[in-house]
């Protein structure tokens, strides 16, 4: 019988009715003993240029240690430019929080590392080969033999795959191998079955590119090719990691059950949203225009989480180690796998709309500015408040910014850009204070015609609250300078 075809009772149906329900961003009741804690990273980029890189990883490893972790997972790419000396400076760090892998008090703390795209092919990358010390980074590429150089520096054994207990529960890593799939996956998990527990326990997976149409759905970067998405549809119970796209834990759809539950790491170095928006990176997105808005990026953002286990249930404490707070509530998955809370559907049609304080106005500037393209144009920039997470209503994700035309005696929408407001990747109490702004090139707006401007905040699944406006205007002349 497949993993999946488990049976379900009478009495599996009414741990169901128990455990289903709202579970995700709220402070759950904390029942049994805690069983483990992982701390969870992604994607911290140590550079041999920017030794300062270092400090946020070692003080990520602090916050872990005083929490008395069991593990610490990191979901690739730890070397920025997949040089050995850099990886040792990640070994450096590692062994200066927990000398011979332990707490203060002797207590033994695993690592869960696996290798990255930077880890195994970074110097061979365009930008990379451009340093004026790109033969250096080259001689010095762990690829050259990345079983040696693991072993040497962080003293186990390496092995393209790996499975490792720590404290009763599974874990499974595949170190990256290309940006298509896991080679072995399937024979790995075939000959390590009886180890795997039955439903109703978990375990865990991690690799560095995100299984294919899981977290943050089929719009995100970093993707496989549906391998191993494939493999662990077979495995309700696991919980699977990974990194690479770097986006943001203030996104909720970082979060993605199925048949079975799939995580995003987002990044220790920086941070990013996905694509289609009038500020985000055009980078995987359909939509190669330029835009009238520079990139923005959470360089300042550096991501991570606190796994604790629970018997029934899983907890995810989202955290920016810059700014030594938590960016929200924790994230809850409950360890029953008849239950599915954290389905996209079934969010959908449970989520708010978020909706903007009271006051909340939109303001407009006419400036001369510049594309992302570096194009000189007159621009129009629509600025308004961030709607922040209340009693009641999550945060915007983002915000719709319409250009709506006067007709008789209504308005039509001639014009919609999407964009995200500069303190999207912070917490919810940094949020609060924030300010969105979006721009407009002369041009693409309604030349000798009435119009205003509509902004409305969008919530992750795609609900919509009610719209704040501009006050009309006409411009005279459009185009460019």
């Amino acid at each position: 019988m497949r993993r999946r075809d488990f049976i379900k009772t009478t009495a599996a149906a009414a741990v169901l009715a128990r455990v289903d329900g709202p579970a995700l961003a709220r402070k759950a009741g904390r029942q049994g003993r805690v069983r483990l804690k992982v701390g969870i990273l992604s994607d911290i980029h140590i550079k041999l240029i920017d030794p300062g890189s270092v400090d946020t990883f070692v003080k990520a490893l602090e916050f872990y240690r005083d929490q008395r972790v069991d593990a610490v997972l990191i979901a690739g790419d730890m070397a920025d430019t997949g040089m050995a000396t850099e990886l040792r400076m990640v070994a450096d760090a590692w062994y200066k929080v927990f000398p011979d892998d332990r707490l203060p008090d002797g207590t033994a703390v695993e690592k869960l590392f696996v290798y990255g795209n930077h880890d195994i092919e970074a110097w061979k990358y365009g930008y990379v080969k451009k340093r004026s010390n790109h033969e250096e980074i080259k001689a010095d590429r762990l690829v050259k033999d990345r079983a040696a150089i693991w072993e040497e520096l962080f003293h186990e054994p390496w092995s393209p795959i790996y499975i490792k207990d720590v404290k009763g529960y599974k874990f499974i890593g595949g170190h990256f191998a290309n940006n298509k799939n896991m080679p072995g996956l399937e024979e790995f998990l075939r000959q390590h079955a009886s180890e795997l527990p039955a439903p109703g326990r978990p375990f865990f997976y991690f690799q560095h590119t995100h299984p294919k149409e899981t977290c943050s759905g089929p719009w995100v970067w970093g993707q496989d090719n549906g391998e191993v998405t494939a493999l662990l549809s077979e495995y309700p119970n696991v919980i699977s990691f990974s990194g690479h796209s770097h986006t943001m834990l203030t996104d909720e759809r970082v979060i993605w059950q199925g048949a079975f539950t799939s995580v995003g790491t987002a990044s220790l170095s920086y941070v990013g949203g996905i694509g289609g928006r009038e500020n985000s990176t055009l980078f995987g997105s359909s939509d190669k225009t330029v835009r009238q808005m520079a990139q923005a990026r959470g360089r300042d953002a550096h991501h991570g989480m606190l796994m604790t286990v629970y018997d029934d249930q899983v907890m995810l404490r989202r955290r920016d180690f810059g700014r030594d707070e938590d960016l929200g509530d924790d994230w809850v998955i409950p360890t029953s796998v008849l239950s599915r809370p954290l389905a996209y559907g079934r969010r959908a049609e449970k989520e708010l709309s978020p909706e903007f304080g009271r006051g909340a106005a939109v303001s407009t500037a006419r400036h001369s500015g510049k594309d992302r393209g570096g194009t000189a144009l007159e621009q129009m920039s629509v600025t308004f408040p961030t709607a922040p997470r209340t009693g009641g209503t999550p945060r915007a994700l983002d915000y719709e910014v319409c250009v709506e035309v006067e007709d008789v005696d209504t308005w039509k929408t001639v014009l919609t850009k999407r964009v995200y407001s500069e303190t999207v990747w912070l917490s919810d109490k940094a949020d609060a204070g924030g300010t969105v702004r979006c721009e407009f090139g002369l041009f693409e707006l309604p030349a000798g015609r009435p119009f205003r401007f509509a902004v409305r905040p969008c919530a992750c699944f795609g609900h919509k609250g009610e719209p704040i406006f501009s006050d009309t205007m006409s411009v005279e002349m459009s185009g460019q300078v």
